[in-house]
Parts: C-alpha cells; structure tokens; sequence
C-alpha cells in the first residue's frame, strides 16, 4: 500500500513499523474523535441505566452530586469499557451490523454478570444476607445491560462504517 491510495486528510495514515513497512493506523485526530465517541457513548449509558435503576427499584433520584462523584466516575469508567473493547474486537474486519449488536450483548452481559456476582460477595463478605429483592436487582442489571448493549452494538457498528466509507472515497 501506498499513501497515493489514502485520500488526503483521511482517517488514516501510513507509518513505519519497526521492520521497516508501510502499515496503516489511525490518525490522531480519528483516534481521538474515535475514542471520545465510544468512551461518552458507554460512560453515558452506563450513567443513565444507574440513575434510572435507582429510581425504579429504590425510588431514590441521584443528582448530578452523585452521579459527578467518584461512584459516578467508576460507574462511567467501567461503561466505557464495553464500546472499547468492542471497537478492539471487531474494527476493521467487514462485520456488519448483527455482528456488533451480537458481540456487544455477550460483553454486555458478562460485564452485567461480574457485577451481580462481585455485589453478591460483597454483601456476604460483609455479613449481609441476599434477599428475594436481590433477584429483582440482578435481573433489572442484566435486562438494563442487554438494552444498552445494542445502543453500544450500533454506536461501534456506525464507527467502523464510518471510518471505512472514509478510507475508500477518492481523492479530489
């Protein structure tokens, strides 16, 4: 590949790996772009889900105190987890929209799954017993990350489309 077949200011960039080759890679500005999008993407939603959660099953209205609180900074950090490692998965390799969607709700779930179990061994660590509400939570953790993961599914499916519908345009 040469960069005559990038267009000018495009998503991508050539550079030289440490053999000696010509590789493609993103460039800084949609890298950035990139990781903005899918970081706000997660973070938001992951930030919405607990704030609606709250308010479903404890009746309790989280304000912008705590969710710009350090429990609000982990919740949007382990959020943002899923559209990256989403992106890490399937970028650049033709798979279409059912793909992401699939492969973000196996993610989805399994980070759903480490949540209800690591809360679980909290609450007995603790000395606290799991209760039947506790069933109610885990299913309203997992029903919330299955809706959200297909937002998270199309959000990644329309980078990758995007950054690939700007590699092939022609130059001019």
């Amino acid at each position: 590949m040469t960069s005559a077949q990038l267009p000018p200011d495009g998503p991508t960039e050539l550079v030289e790996s440490d053999s000696g080759e010509l590789v493609e890679r993103l460039s800084g500005g949609t890298a950035t772009l990139l990781l903005v999008w899918l970081i706000g993407v997660g973070a938001g939603s992951a930030l919405l889900a607990v704030w609606l959660l709250a308010i479903v099953l404890f009746d309790e209205k989280f304000g912008i105190s705590e969710l710009f609180s350090g429990f609000g900074f982990y919740v949007a950090i382990y959020g943002a987890i899923g559209p990256t490692v989403l992106w890490l998965t399937g970028r650049a390799q033709g798979h279409g929209m059912g793909w992401f969607v699939l492969t973000a709700e196996r993610i989805g779930l399994l980070m759903a799954g480490i949540s209800v179990v690591f809360g679980a061994m909290v609450f007995l660590i603790l000395g606290y017993g799991i209760g039947v509400g506790a069933a109610t939570i885990a299913a309203a953790i997992v029903g919330a990350t299955a809706v959200i993961a297909v937002g998270w599914g199309l959000a990644t499916w329309a980078a990758d489309r995007w950054i690939a519908a700007a590699r092939s345009q022609p130059e001019g």
